[in-house]
């Protein structure tokens, strides 16, 4: 187990310090920079001013120069400050950050307690109308894209109920009815996707599982069904999803980027996008860094969730 977890570890560091170099070099190879939106197109802007507006903001200096500073603040705690509005970016994340993490958390939630009863249901009755009603199910939660199942229930909730979700971000932990009202509509429609996934992914492992010989000997024995099912069957069928679920989690923050838009939130996603058209540098690179990091990591806790799981599984 020390001797995994190490070599899981050193696999972290090195994927996210690949990200950082490459967010690093492909934002500053975007078409225009934070010195021209400072600017505003003004094109009786002398060289001189636009040489100083870049030194003061620390875009002067090589690449190489520019990706040390930004790494070395890293790692001495300091994420910098917004190239535009000079706040601190770690309170930016600290705003933003919990905002999305609901969101997922939300969205999650709500694709895993569904899927995995649908695709239990979906084996045990194979070839069955609520067989078929799952797979048909699924395949539509494949097709749907999450912006556009965003906009329709904004338009259906708004037309047939006349009510749309509170429009200013309300705390948790302050207004919890409120802020369930406000990251309802967008967690279903960022879970859609990953539902579906979840729920054709334990189908498929729970059919292949239920015709293995230790499955037919506890019937054989006489354990009852629920049981066999519960402690046998979908606890070695969920293997292969946490898989699924884990990847998922990058999905759905890629995902939410546009739902938080759409809904308003003020969350990393809605922060990244504005900050890439607005070219600001340390909050794009941040904010791609955090992103990168939470897939790693959540693949990571994927791993070692394996050994509970199934014993059988020997991380070393």
């Amino acid at each position: 187990m020390p001797r995994f977890l190490l070599n899981r570890l050193i696999s972290m560091f090195a994927t996210v310090f690949a990200v950082s170099i490459v967010v690093f070099l492909m934002v500053r190879f975007l078409p225009g920079n934070v010195v021209d939106v400072q600017f505003g197109g003004d094109a009786t802007a002398t060289p001189g001013a636009r040489l100083e507006a870049a030194k003061r903001l620390g875009l002067d200096g090589s690449y190489a120069h520019q990706y040390w500073v930004w790494i070395s603040r890293i790692f001495h705690g300091d994420l910098g400050k917004s190239l535009l509005t000079q706040r601190s970016i770690a309170e930016i994340f600290g705003s933003a950050l919990p905002v999305t993490i609901e969101l997922i958390v939300l969205g999650l939630a709500i694709a895993v307690s569904v899927a995995i009863p649908l695709g239990v249901i979906s084996a045990v009755r194979r070839n069955s109308a609520s067989d078929y009603a799952s797979r048909v199910g699924g395949l539509i939660g494949l097709s749907i894209p999450n912006f556009w199942l965003a906009t329709l229930l904004l338009i259906f909730f708004s037309r047939v109920f006349h009510w749309v979700p509170p429009l200013q971000y309300v705390s948790l932990f302050k207004h919890p009815w409120e802020n369930l009202q406000e990251f309802f509509m967008p967690a279903v429609a960022i879970s859609v996707f990953t539902l579906a996934i979840v729920m054709r992914m334990v189908r498929a492992t729970m059919l292949e599982v239920l015709n293995l010989d230790y499955v037919r000997t506890a019937r054989a024995k006489g354990v009852p069904r629920w049981r066999v099912l519960r402690k046998h069957a979908l606890r070695n069928a969920l293997i292969p999803v946490v898989t699924v679920v884990g990847f998922e989690v990058g999905v759905l923050i890629g995902g939410a980027a546009i739902v938080e838009i759409i809904f308003g939130l003020p969350g990393v996603g809605f922060t990244l996008l504005n900050a890439i058209s607005n070219r600001d540098y340390p909050v794009i690179q941040n904010a791609t860094l955090l992103i990168a990091t939470v897939f790693v990591v959540a693949n990571t806790l994927v791993d070692l969730i394996y050994g509970w799981l199934d014993p059988r599984i020997s991380v070393t």
